[in-house]
């Protein structure tokens, strides 16, 4: 029989065949009411979100308008910086890649709200391989956060999968200029210096 923790690792890989059921009948309405997202029954999910008071059931019954190409109440910022990856890429993972495009149409959206947006969404694309559409919000995102060095470590990594090496080692020592300890920079830039 399936425990909590079974249905949790199903429901984060994206999968909802059996943990729906141990979540519904086992009265967890978070859980259940996000294997219903993933399952694409957002009008279901909402009730079921609505009979939990979470910070984590509010952010995505904010979310599910977005997923249906309208907003109602925009998400606040901490939701943003906490929730947009994660829901992201759980949707990536669960196949809804509809769900995904009507979220990034609302990207501008989040975006007035948390100025990172554009930056954690390049950052869940580039780690589903969609590394040409997290190129699109990695340039949006740099004339709000340039001086963040994660956005030039990302640039790097965009221009090593694109084998652009002399573009990545550029991106990587603007890195290290911003935040000259940061110890995974530091390590692939020894390794572009090789290639």
């Amino acid at each position: 029989m399936i425990n909590y923790n079974d249905a949790k690792r199903q429901l984060e890989s994206g999968i909802t065949t059996d943990c729906a059921t141990y979540f519904k009948s086992n009265g967890y309405s978070l859980e259940y009411g996000y294997s219903l997202i993933l399952d694409g029954k957002l009008s279901e999910a909402l009730i079921e979100l609505k009979k939990n008071d979470s910070i984590r059931a509010d952010w995505a019954i904010k979310l599910i308008p977005f997923m249906q190409g309208y907003v109602e109440i925009l998400p606040t910022y901490f939701q943003i910086r906490n929730f947009l990856e994660i829901d992201i890429n759980l949707l990536l993972m669960a196949k809804q890649k509809d769900f995904v495009a009507y979220i990034l149409g609302g990207a501008d959206l989040l975006y007035s709200v948390n100025c990172e947006t554009y930056k954690f969404i390049s950052r869940v694309l580039m780690n589903n391989s969609l590394f040409e559409s997290a190129k699109v919000y990695l340039d949006k995102a740099k004339d709000a956060t340039y001086n963040d060095p994660e956005l030039h470590f990302m640039y790097c990594q965009y221009y090593i999968h694109n084998k652009e090496f002399k573009k990545a080692l550029l991106s990587i020592e603007k890195c290290l200029e911003i935040l000259p300890e940061y110890y995974p920079a530091k390590k692939i830039k020894e390794s572009l210096l090789l290639k």
